[in-house]
């Protein structure tokens, strides 16, 4: 391929990618029939991670919660600097909870 046949191509390509861009709906919110309204985006804004490793996941309403850690610290508080799974925690499948008490022993 010479070198004016690339430049083509690529002056192709990029003439063609606003076609296949998205289209931003307007600012004052109305939207054309068939599109979907600024309402329809969910809205992510604020707080909503959980910035702790070892205890930041709440336990469920009902049901068993998430694999905690095993480790702790001298005063109760589960250790960040040493990870044990809790291997008998019922979400785990047999082979996982294996998998982790492995881990587990390995430390």
């Amino acid at each position: 391929m010479n070198m004016q046949q690339h430049h083509f191509l690529v002056l192709v390509t990029l003439g063609a990618a606003p076609a296949f861009a998205q289209t931003v709906p307007p600012a004052d919110g109305s939207a054309a029939i068939g599109e979907h309204s600024a309402a329809s985006i969910p809205d992510f804004s604020g707080i909503w991670g959980h910035p702790y490793l070892t205890g930041g996941f709440e336990q469920p309403l009902s049901g068993p919660g998430p694999v905690r850690n095993r480790a702790r610290r001298r005063d109760g508080v589960s250790s960040e600097y040493q990870l044990i799974g809790d291997y008998t925690n019922p979400i785990l499948k047999p082979q996982a909870a294996e998998e982790v008490k492995k881990h587990g022993e390995f430390r």
